[in-house]
């Protein structure tokens, strides 16, 4: 009997240890998915059923490669970076000057938020990677409301968004800028964005590095900015720069589309280019090539495209 007695009773320790593991809260978990709620608390471990309530606190307590989650609409949070590949999927939560720093090879997918950009840019990219805008809403700001500088190959896609009221004044801002550094690239693809009442809309510039830009714009709109609906630059010895714009509007711009600069091509397929103050224009040895199909009427000056090629 004494022998079951201290048994029982050296075991005693090692039992209630297990126990107080058993019951502990899991406060330090991280999971692939997390969540956030307007009556969530940064306390939580972002459980769908111990909701966060901020999306950074969120981010932190997520596996790269997973997701958060917003379960309703609330104004969220201020400016971080995201450095890890994730989705954040918020539809209608709202956060400030995001900036995505993540590596080639990696991917950030933000979904669902209105994006503001406060002092700064709403989207600051400065590194590579995948990054998908999707179905956003962004603007404010005294920068770009996206300004995509990568160190790096970038291939970036922005899709169902709109991007408007960014920038200072008729000439500083973009609604989306693109101008990779040293040793950066882009692969830019626009489909179904609207992007309006900007400094410039879209803006490709190559001058900053020696890597290419190459850029895809789709079933999209440019109107009412103050300098440029769509326009592509770089300088010599630096990146060669190739645009498709198809079935799209440039209307109530400055200009509706230009090419400056060697080593410029943009081609514009089925899109209309209509009531800007100039609608086309190339500079500086760029080129502007219609592959038919388009309409370039009521604008101050409509211009001319340089070229023309036959579909294939």
């Amino acid at each position: 009997m004494k022998r079951w007695f201290d048994f029982l009773f050296c075991s005693l320790p090692a039992l209630m240890t297990l126990s107080l593991l058993s019951t502990t809260p899991a406060h330090a978990q991280s999971y692939l998915k997390t969540f956030v709620a307007m009556t969530g608390n940064d306390a939580n471990d972002c459980h769908i059923s111990r909701p966060c309530h901020t999306v950074y606190r969120a981010y932190n307590q997520t596996f790269s490669g997973g997701e958060v989650v917003c379960l309703d609409a609330s104004s969220l949070d201020s400016s971080w970076n995201i450095t890890k590949p994730i989705t954040i999927s918020c539809e209608g939560g709202s956060l400030y000057g995001l900036t995505v720093n993540i590596a080639a090879g990696q991917r950030v997918v933000l979904r669902g938020l209105v994006l503001n950009g406060g002092g700064g840019n709403a989207v600051n990219i400065p590194g590579a990677g995948t990054v998908v805008l999707d179905h956003l809403r962004i603007g404010g700001g005294q920068g770009s409301a996206v300004r995509a500088a990568p160190n790096g190959p970038l291939n970036l896609t922005v899709s169902n968004s709109i991007i408007t009221g960014a920038g200072i004044g008729t000439t500083y801002g973009a609604g989306l800028q693109v101008l990779p550094a040293a040793g950066g690239t882009a692969q830019v693809t626009l489909d179904h964005v609207v992007i309006s009442a900007n400094p410039f809309g879209v803006a490709f510039d190559g001058s900053g590095s020696t890597g290419g830009i190459n850029a895809t714009i789709k079933d999209s709109v440019f109107s009412g900015n103050n300098q440029d609906g769509i326009v592509a630059t770089t300088t010599s010895g630096h990146a060669p720069i190739g645009v498709l714009i198809s079935n799209s509007t440039s209307s109530n711009n400055g200009f509706g589309a230009r090419s400056i600069g060697q080593n410029v091509t943009v081609r514009v397929k089925g899109s209309e280019i209509i009531g800007n103050g100039t609608g086309m224009a190339a500079s500086g040895g760029g080129a502007l090539l219609s592959l038919g199909s388009n309409v370039v009427r009521a604008n101050g000056s409509d211009g001319a495209f340089t070229g023309s090629l036959p579909l294939q």
